[in-house]
């Protein structure tokens, strides 16, 4: 896209005034921690490939604590209005604080966000269950406020299990601003419930997520889809 160059990975222009570069804002991260991001960007851009208009709105759950995420989606897609939304009030004023980019911040229960309506084009919620306490609500949410294509990841916690073993991505972990929540859904549970808001278009298995690329339904037509 044209203008992509002119963009640092802050999700600044390259001439806006920061505290401290870009490069500098990275280079300390861990080879774990680049390697965990390639892989997501990666699946993102693969993702994007079913997005057949650029999204002009975006909505990214738990974006102010994955600031490496929010800042590629910024670079990607410059054009945008990216809005982060994230439970813990205090997350929110803290990204507030250290962030010189571009994002709206807002601090909401994902059970009820003070969205409208079909508001957002894509919605982007990367390890999503670390976050709601009632998770089937803030996924109804979800369906609510877009009205184009949804991005979900979710852990496997039998590959977590064997990378927390390692002390490096542990710490890459906590770079990257990923927690795990304490229990996942049965899987027929959470995809079923995703059929009665969107069509899944897409699955894959960038290591050690599982992410699913959704199109919204139409008037948010209530279709069970048996899911295998």
């Amino acid at each position: 896209m044209p203008g992509i160059q002119n963009w640092g990975p802050c999700g600044q222009p390259c001439d806006h005034p920061c505290e401290q570069p870009c490069e500098e804002k990275t280079a300390s991260q861990s080879r774990w921690a680049n390697w965990l991001k390639a892989s997501l960007f990666n699946t993102l851009d693969i993702c994007f490939d079913d997005v057949y208009r650029e999204p002009k709105k975006i909505l990214i759950v738990g974006g102010c604590r994955q600031m490496d995420l929010s800042q590629h989606i910024a670079l990607l897609l410059p054009a945008a209005e990216i809005t982060l939304v994230d439970p813990d009030e205090a997350v929110v004023k803290k990204a507030q604080e250290e962030i010189c980019c571009r994002f709206k911040f807002v601090p909401a229960s994902l059970e009820a966000m003070p969205f409208d309506a079909d508001q957002f084009d894509l919605t982007i919620a990367h390890n999503f269950f670390a976050y709601p306490q009632q998770w089937e609500k803030a996924l109804s949410e979800i369906g609510r406020v877009t009205s184009g294509n949804l991005f979900l990841s979710v852990h496997r916690p039998f590959l977590w299990s064997i990378a927390k073993r390692f002390r490096g991505i542990c710490r890459a972990m906590t770079d990257l601003g990923i927690t795990l929540p304490n229990r996942l859904p049965e899987t027929f549970d959470m995809l079923t419930h995703i059929h009665l808001y969107a069509k899944i278009k897409t699955k894959l298995a960038p290591f050690p997520w599982t992410v699913y690329m959704a199109q919204m339904r139409p008037n948010r037509e209530e279709k069970l889809t048996l899911a295998s």
